[in-house]
């Protein structure tokens, strides 16, 4: 009973931040750029009768359009469709919680401690995840997280699949289920799991096919090749040097994003996506490693052990950052993206990296949108190049403190 009190008592919290405080002026807002340009899309759709990916040029994997469109349905109006999108987020929102309350308890963690850390975290992204749908491929990555953990493997490869579908990133998460199985000798969850993976994502992708095969195609080599976007780690260190007068760039809008050109800006955009495997093999190989000694073999579909648990959780966050700070762009709302799972870090640095998460969101919201022309200015500002730098630097020294890990999560008794 004292749990369910305490759910739902974070729960109105999160209600009361969504809708009073991320629209008092306690933020610098960013305005409605994200909601403003879902909203032309999902424009085209009903009003227009426009097909995605046929008739308009979409950035997008296919369900995101779905969730574009659902505040669409209920207004016309630009700003009341910004209302509505916020409490479709808001939704979500809730429903991490749920799942980190349960995941909490399979974790051993104290459930106040933990939602109170989801609640700082929140507070300390602000407004832009009201903004932006990127917290809804989040949860569904929780969903799938959680939905594996309980032993329900197909349900956990369809929801990842349709987090992908989504947004691409959840994709990075697949080895690391197939390096469960694998060393759990659970050869058949495995190959139904992948194989419900791949029949889900051929089912959505399909249609879009049939609607303009080259229209569809697009909207992942869009991605490909976008320029070195400012906020990236390779660019935060390319802008300190240009500050310190060790190189010259110049900074263009492209892609949606303002991005460095120089040769060597030019030459990490190129290789960045080799840097991206290499760092995702590093982490499959320590994750590989780091399971621990003798393999225990399990052909029922039972819930996975505690110290599994807290492993999968710990190195699915350092993929995602390894993904992030590897990538060439590494835009503010992907922080998002690691504010559902770092508060079920459950080993000794956990008190660390919840610190150092939430410094992290209030480094990105000092960058964007407070004083982001500090950057993208022709003389861009030391004071805020140094954040960005700190601020990668810190994403970094959270993706080393992760696996230095004891042999069992540490017990959180106070409930």
């Amino acid at each position: 009973m004292r749990q369910k009190w305490q759910l739902i008592i974070f729960g109105l919290i999160h209600i009361l931040i969504f809708t009073i405080i991320f629209n008092s002026n306690l933020y610098v807002g960013e305005g409605n750029h994200g909601a403003a340009l879902y909203f032309n899309y999902s424009t085209r759709v009903i009003a227009l009768g426009q097909l995605p990916y046929q008739d308009f040029a979409v950035e997008y994997p296919p369900l995101a359009l779905i969730f574009f469109t659902v505040p669409r349905l209920i207004t016309a109006n630009p700003a009341t469709y910004a209302n509505i999108f916020a409490i479709e987020i808001l939704l979500f929102n809730l429903l991490g919680l749920f799942l980190i309350s349960a995941l909490a308890r399979r974790l051993n963690l104290s459930l106040w401690k933990t939602l109170t850390i989801y609640t700082l975290a929140l507070l300390a992204i602000g407004p832009i995840i009201a903004r932006r749908y990127d917290l809804i491929p989040a949860i569904m990555v929780l969903l799938a997280l959680y939905a594996f953990c309980q032993g329900k493997h197909k349900t956990s490869w369809a929801l990842l699949a349709v987090g992908v579908m989504t947004k691409l990133y959840p994709v990075i998460l697949a080895p690391i289920f197939l390096l469960y199985h694998w060393r759990h000798r659970q050869n058949r969850q495995a190959i139904v799991g992948v194989a419900t993976f791949v029949i889900t994502t051929v089912a959505i992708v399909v249609p879009c096919l049939l609607l303009s095969p080259d229209g569809f195609w697009n909207s992942i080599t869009y991605h490909a090749q976008r320029g070195l976007q400012c906020e990236s780690t390779y660019s935060s260190f390319l802008l300190l040097g240009q500050t310190l007068g060790l190189t010259s760039l110049e900074i263009e809008f492209s892609f949606g994003s303002y991005n460095l050109s120089s040769p060597l800006a030019d030459i990490l955009a190129r290789v960045s996506p080799l840097l991206i495997l290499f760092s995702l093999v590093a982490v499959y190989w320590f994750f590989h490693k780091n399971q621990g000694g003798r393999a225990v073999v399990q052909q029922t579909l039972s819930p996975i052990n505690q110290p599994d648990t807290a492993r999968i959780v710990n190195y699915s966050i350092i993929a995602i950052l390894a993904f992030m700070l590897t990538s060439k762009v590494l835009s503010p709302q992907f922080i998002i993206w690691l504010y559902p799972l770092i508060p079920l870090i459950a080993w000794r640095w956990r008190l660390i990296s919840w610190l150092m998460f939430i410094m992290i969101g209030l480094m990105t919201y000092f960058i964007y949108p407070v004083a982001y022309g500090g950057i993208i200015e022709g003389d861009p500002i030391p004071l805020v190049i140094g954040m960005l730098v700190l601020r990668n630097l810190s994403l970094i020294i959270l993706a080393f403190l992760l696996p230095y890990v004891d042999n069992q999560p540490q017990p959180d008794l106070a409930r």
